[in-house]
């Protein structure tokens, strides 16, 4: 008897939800990842983003651009205050992801789909392995020493400003290079086809330490620290001219 009653009662509601007498509601909220966020200026920015407190991985799950670069937050007071991006993972579709003057010293796992990371003027030290489809990586003004492989379809790197040795071997779609402003000693640049190249200051000796460039030397500044060395290196004519140039300007002073 009990469920024949069952049965009736299912059927009577499937009845009216059929025909439109009882509202039919779907609960998509989702969880919340609040407490997920530490670090206070990159909560405040994603809730800024989302505009509510209250963050759920529903809200994050489908953003695809983050720009964080310099992010002004009123709980601190500060502009560039984020020093962790914890809760990250919680963006798997991100694309684009600027988090460029901050505090940050580390930077955790990227998400797969990333594009483009834009991460200068922290204090990051070493970066996380980068993702396979990444083309763009704008890493200048840190303070790495060393960086990851790079993925086979890189298009631009901005590494300057770091404390760099030697550049990890440069994938052939590389066309955008500035490594200037660290301590390499020598560079291989066979097989690129770069349409920007700049590697002013570091400790090269001579042109003969970059290996492969096959652009004009007059479009480039690759001078080491120290431009004279530089000229003296490359163009021993020029300070032969200079010596005459300055003989003749002291010999006419004493005429």
């Amino acid at each position: 008897m009990k469920k024949t009653i069952t049965r009736l009662f299912a059927i009577l509601l499937a009845a009216l939800l059929l025909c439109g007498l009882l509202p039919l509601t779907v609960s998509a909220e989702g969880v919340d990842i609040t407490d997920k966020f530490t670090d206070p200026a990159f909560r405040a920015a994603v809730q800024e983003l989302i505009g509510k407190d209250v963050i759920l991985d529903t809200d994050v799950a489908g953003i695809t651009k983050l720009y964080l670069n310099g992010f002004y937050n009123e709980t601190v007071k500060e502009a560039g205050g984020i020093e962790n991006l914890a809760g990250l993972e919680y963006f798997p579709v991100l694309e684009y992801l600027n988090c460029g003057t901050n505090h940050l010293t580390a930077l955790p796992a990227l998400p797969v789909n990333l594009i483009e990371l834009t991460c200068y003027r922290n204090q990051l030290t070493a970066l996380p392995t980068l993702p396979s489809g990444l083309l763009t990586l704008a890493c200048g003004e840190n303070r790495l020493t060393v960086l990851p492989t790079l993925p086979t379809g890189l298009k631009t790197l901005e590494c300057f400003d770091n404390q760099l040795t030697a550049l990890p071997t440069l994938p052939s779609s590389l066309t955008y290079l500035d490594c200037a402003f660290n301590q390499l000693t020598s560079l291989d640049l066979t097989g690129l086809q770069l349409k920007h190249f700049a590697c002013v200051y570091n400790n090269m000796a001579s042109r003969h330490a970059i290996k492969g460039y096959s652009g004009s030397i007059w479009s480039i500044n690759i001078y080491p620290q120290n431009p004279v060395r530089f000229w003296s290196t490359w163009h021993p004519w020029f300070i032969w001219i200079l010596e005459i140039v300055l003989f003749g300007w002291l010999w006419m002073r004493w005429l």
